[in-house]
């Protein structure tokens, strides 16, 4: 089950051009990977696109088959912003 998350208009928008690339890209994932690595793969991945917001990296991570709280994806945004 996808996590528990409202999508703004422009989010959902957005969404199924980002899922497409999802399939694409989901064997170079690195899913056995600390929480950072995962976040920052995202991140690079998808940084030709405007910056995605707190729930549209939850949603990728969950189609990666990553199951993590919106809650629990903030918590390691900023331990990944605090680290030099």
């Amino acid at each position: 089950m996808p996590p528990r998350i409202r999508l703004t208009a422009d989010e959902s928008a957005r969404l199924p051009a980002l899922l497409a690339r999802v399939e694409a890209s989901h064997d170079a994932f690195p899913s056995q990977a600390e929480a950072s690595t995962q976040l920052s793969w995202i991140q690079e991945q998808y940084s030709d696109d405007d910056p995605l917001s707190l729930n549209l990296i939850t949603l990728l991570l969950f189609e990666y088959g990553v199951h993590r709280s919106v809650d629990q994806v903030s918590r390691d945004l900023a331990i990944l912003r605090e680290d030099p």
